[in-house]
C-alpha cells in the first residue's frame, strides 16, 4: 500500500510539473514560451520563429496565418506575388537574408491599381519587426503614423523605381534608380528604419546616418521572401 501511494504522489508531481513548465508567459512577452502554435503549412519560418510572429501581433495559440506566397516556392517575378496574394488582408511580409529574418506588417493588403501603368497610395497600419539578428529577441518596431502606408504599382508600372513600397522605407522589386523600371525579381529590396524609431537594444547593421539596415545595408537581394495572412 505504501508503495502504491508513493507512486501516485509522484504521478501528482509530475503532472503539476509539466503545467507549471508550459504556463504561457503574458502576450506581450516575446518569444511566448508555452503557446506551442503550429507553423502554418509550406511556411519558411522556424517553430520559434512562428511563436515569436504570433506574439508580436497580439494573438495567441488559437491565432492562425496561412502562408500565401514564397518566392522559393511561387517565383520571383512581382506577378507572382500578386496572384497568389490577392485581396488577403491583413499581411505580413518575411524577408530572409543571411541571418536576418525581419518584415513589415500591413493592415490593409495590397490593393492594385486600376490601370496596371500605374500606382495606387493607400493609408494602411504599418510596422516593422524583427525575429532574428538584430535584437536580443524578436521586437516589433513602431513607427511615425506619417509613414503608415503602402503604394503599389500596376503590373506595367513602378513606385520610384519598384513594385511595392511599405512605409516609404521598403521598396520591393526596387531597381535602385526611381526612374527606372522595376527589378525583375521581388528579392531585390531597399530598406532602412530612421533611427529616432529603433529601440535601445538594437545590434543589427546601421548605415552611415546611423539608420537601422535590417537588410544589412540599404541595398539588398533576399534570400527569401514571404507572405502571410492573418486569418480573421
Amino acid at each position: 500500500m505504501a508503495a502504491w501511494r508513493s507512486a501516485v504522489i509522484m504521478m501528482i508531481l509530475c503532472v503539476v510539473g509539466i503545467c507549471v513548465g508550459t504556463e504561457a508567459t503574458p502576450a506581450q512577452q516575446v518569444p511566448l514560451r508555452g503557446l506551442q502554435v503550429s507553423p502554418p503549412a509550406n511556411t519558411s519560418l522556424s517553430a520559434s520563429e512562428y511563436e515569436a510572429l504570433v506574439g508580436l501581433l497580439g494573438g495567441n495559440d488559437t491565432t492562425p496565418l496561412t502562408s500565401l506566397y514564397r518566392t522559393s516556392v511561387h517565383g520571383t517575378a512581382y506577378g507572382d506575388l500578386l496572384d497568389n496574394v490577392g485581396d488577403a488582408k491583413p499581411l505580413v511580409f518575411v524577408i530572409k537574408k543571411d541571418q536576418y529574418v525581419f518584415g513589415a506588417f500591413i493592415s490593409a493588403g495590397i490593393k492594385e491599381p486600376d490601370d496596371p501603368t500605374g500606382s495606387n497610395f493607400y493609408d494602411s497600419d504599418v510596422w516593422w519587426f524583427s525575429l532574428a539578428g538584430h535584437f536580443p529577441q524578436p521586437t516589433k518596431i513602431e513607427i511615425p503614423e506619417y509613414r503608415q502606408w503602402v503604394e503599389v504599382a500596376g503590373r506595367k508600372g513602378n513606385v520610384e523605381g519598384g513594385n511595392v513600397y511599405i512605409g516609404g522605407l521598403l521598396s520591393l522589386g526596387d531597381s535602385g534608380t526611381v526612374d527606372g523600371p522595376p527589378a525583375a525579381d521581388i528579392r531585390s529590396c531597399y530598406q532602412w528604419t530612421d533611427s529616432e524609431d529603433v529601440p535601445e537594444d538594437y545590434t543589427g547593421e546601421r548605415d552611415g546616418d546611423g539608420d537601422a539596415v535590417l537588410g544589412g545595408s540599404q541595398e539588398f537581394i533576399a534570400d527569401e521572401i514571404e507572405v502571410l495572412s492573418v486569418v480573421q
